[in-house]
Order: structure tokens, then sequence, then C-alpha cells
């Protein structure tokens, strides 16, 4: 690939929380986009989301749209940037994320930002197939063992 088509291109931006870090994946007849919400050095970069019928179409944006971000107490802060898996054949999701590492990133201003770990948590829905919100865990998840 050395070019691109011009008249391939579409731009979607969701609304004004939009930042960076889009990702999408399809489930139930609905494809959902999932984007940053903030700066990766601020400490409340979030994850926020909408579904649309169409990988083009319009994106409807849920009033409760947030799918993660910080957990003052447990010392989790700037969870932003992601992107989703599924396990194969189940209606089994995980989101995984960058976030400040712990615990010092928090004390480190600015460059905090580019001092990050990668996490993993559940991600589940609700009945109308809306996003439940993600809390951040230290622990990520549990490996299967077979």
């Amino acid at each position: 690939m050395i070019s691109i088509k011009e008249e391939s291109i579409k731009v979607m931006t969701p609304d004004n929380t939009f930042r960076e870090g889009s990702t999408v994946f399809f489930r139930n007849g609905k494809y959902y986009f999932l984007w940053s919400d903030d700066d990766t050095r601020s400490e409340n970069y979030k994850v926020r989301y909408g579904t649309s019928d169409s990988p083009t179409g319009k994106i409807n944006i849920p009033q409760n749209n947030l799918v993660i971000a910080k957990d003052k107490e447990a010392g989790i802060y700037a969870t932003g940037h992601n992107s989703v898996i599924q396990i194969p054949g189940k209606d089994e999701w995980y989101i995984v994320y960058h976030r400040f590492n712990y615990p010092k990133g928090i004390t480190m201003g600015d460059a905090a930002g580019f001092n990050r770990e990668v996490c993993i948590d559940k991600m589940e829905f609700d009945q109308e197939g809306n996003i439940k919100q993600v809390k951040p865990t230290h622990e990520g998840i549990k490996p299967v063992v077979k």
C-alpha cells in the first residue's frame, strides 16, 4: 500500500469527548466504538463508547457511556487507550488498556503519561447491550486452568 483513495476516507467523531485511541468491535448486531477521553498525562484519562448499526453509520451515544475510569481509592489513574478481546465462541469480553504505573505514577506529573502499565479487566453488558462500567483492578483476570 503506497496511497489511500481519498473517497474511501470517512471521518467519524462521536462527540466532543473524543481524543484518541479508538477501537471498534461487533457484538449481537451492533458495532461498538470505544475511544479515549482526555489526555494520556491526565489522571482523568478514561474510555467512553457509542454504538451503531453500521461500521460507517451514525454513532449513537448512550447517556452513561463511561467504560472505565480512575479508581482513586485503589490508586488507579488514567485508564485509557484500549482494545477489546472476545473469547472465541463465547459472549465473554475483556478490555485491555493502559494507565499510570502503580504506585508512583500519580506522583510523576506529566511524565506519568509516558510511564504506563498495560492491564486487562473483564467487560460486561447489561440486558439492553449497554457496556457496564468496568471497575479497574490490580488483579486483572484469573487464568483459566484446564
